[in-house]
């Protein structure tokens, strides 16, 4: 599974943008969250996880993993750093729906833009709510595999898939080179584990729930290498593993007067060098 909270690069940092207008029109599909390293990397020895972070982070993924379904809402600040040095955030709320194997909902709100993405085991349907215009690409049967599809044909990193993902574990972890405990500490009133673990491009904690249900409260991520060190800030305000879900909630049902429109691939010639995240994937109308 390719698909990467910290395994995939970071392509969008070096660029100046003048205008915040501009920079939340992007944020929604902008790989700001959760990536580095390289495609290819190996995975690490653990040996320089201390032994609770890897008992506790690992509990945490196990869990989430073994759940058939579950729905999470997150609030997300992604800093930009001007050409002054200023620390600019950025925020916007996700939602989740997720039904295993191959079943998923996003929701992604900003003040500049509202969007939804709808993976039923056989397509993705992406709808701009603001602007009324939707499109959709046949997509594998699995969510992992749907999830690398969508990465490498269309450039789409959706902010904090990989708790999604069959084996969150090995793929948050496969480039750590060392992982601390640093003790209980709250997050919006609850008792958490906190941990840190460091990577070559990035440094990251999670905040992890203590008891029974070791659900993950609170992600930070450093660019430690890029100007100004930004971080990738998600709080997750709400868990539901309890309340089935419908199938019909994956399926998208089009509103009155939305237009269809072409999904555009991406280029992978662009990648390296794009700054802003990968292009906005609806693009020249098309026949309804």
């Amino acid at each position: 599974m390719n698909t990467g909270l910290l395994t995939r690069k970071r392509t969008w940092h070096n660029r100046a943008v003048g205008q915040a207008g501009r920079l939340m029109k992007h944020a929604l599909l902008i790989v700001s969250c959760l990536v580095l390293g390289t495609w290819a990397t190996p995975a690490q020895d653990k040996t320089n996880i201390a032994p609770q972070a890897e008992k506790c982070f690992r509990a945490a993924c196990q869990y989430l993993a073994e759940a058939p379904f579950f729905c999470l809402t997150a609030e997300i600040w992604r800093e930009h750093v001007t050409a002054s040095a200023q620390k600019i955030q950025f925020s916007r709320t996700v939602t989740f729906e997720v039904k295993r194997p191959n079943r998923l909902h996003v929701e992604i709100r900003s003040p500049h833009s509202e969007r939804g993405f709808w993976y039923d085991g056989k397509s993705l349907t992406i709808f701009d709510r603001k602007r009324n215009l939707f499109s959709a690409a046949p997509m594998p049967g699995t969510l992992d595999a749907a999830l690398d599809n969508m990465h490498g044909q269309f450039g789409i990193d959706l902010p904090l898939i990989d708790l999604a993902v069959s084996d969150p574990y090995q793929n948050a972890t496969s480039n750590v080179l060392k992982g601390t405990d640093y003790g209980l500490a709250p997050v919006l009133g609850v008792d958490c584990h906190h941990l840190a673990f460091t990577q070559a491009n990035v440094d990251w904690q999670v905040w992890i729930q203590d008891g029974p249900q070791p659900l993950i409260r609170k992600l930070v991520i450093t660019h430690k290498n890029e100007e100004g060190a930004p971080d990738f800030t998600a709080l997750i305000t709400r868990w539901d593993l309890t309340q089935r879900i419908s199938d019909s909630a994956f399926v998208f049902d089009p509103p009155p007067g939305a237009t269809k429109i072409e999904m555009r691939q991406d280029r992978p010639e662009g990648r390296e060098g794009r700054s802003s995240g990968p292009s906005m994937p609806l693009t020249t109308p098309t026949a309804k």
